[in-house]
């Protein structure tokens, strides 16, 4: 089974409301709570975390991730290191640079993407998962 990546909302609604998931998003979460690879928290998802919080646009922010990635759980933060900037700097058609960190961190890691977005899923860049 493949790790995954969380995108920004993903690793929101994970840790705030998973009923928001994608069903299939929600099953393979599971399956990594249950010792089936592990779900990587991207550096950049950590910072746009932190500024949506300062925005007072989600009720989550580094606390709450520490706390999580702290359990017994599946969730690892994955810092920004340069296997994945050197995926950045290939990725020149994705313009927002938090999309762009976030897949360059999927494919450096050759895991999958869980995400709803419907930009980054038309790109092939990744294979995601989420209905």
């Amino acid at each position: 089974m493949a790790d995954l990546v969380l995108d920004t909302h993903a690793c929101v609604y994970a840790l705030s409301a998973p009923a928001k998931l994608g069903r299939d998003a929600r099953r393979r979460l599971k399956q990594a709570e249950d010792g089936q690879g592990a779900v990587w928290i991207p550096a950049a998802v950590v910072a746009e975390i932190v500024l949506l919080r300062e925005l007072n646009r989600i009720g989550i922010g580094l606390p709450e991730l520490k706390a999580a990635v702290a359990q017994a759980s599946p969730l690892r933060f994955l810092p920004l290191d340069l296997r994945q900037l050197d995926e950045f700097a290939a990725l020149v058609a994705l313009r927002d640079p938090f999309d762009r960190l976030i897949v360059s961190a999927c494919r450096a890691m050759h895991a999958q993407l869980v995400s709803r977005d419907d930009g980054l899923q038309a790109t092939g860049l990744v294979q995601t998962v989420w209905n």
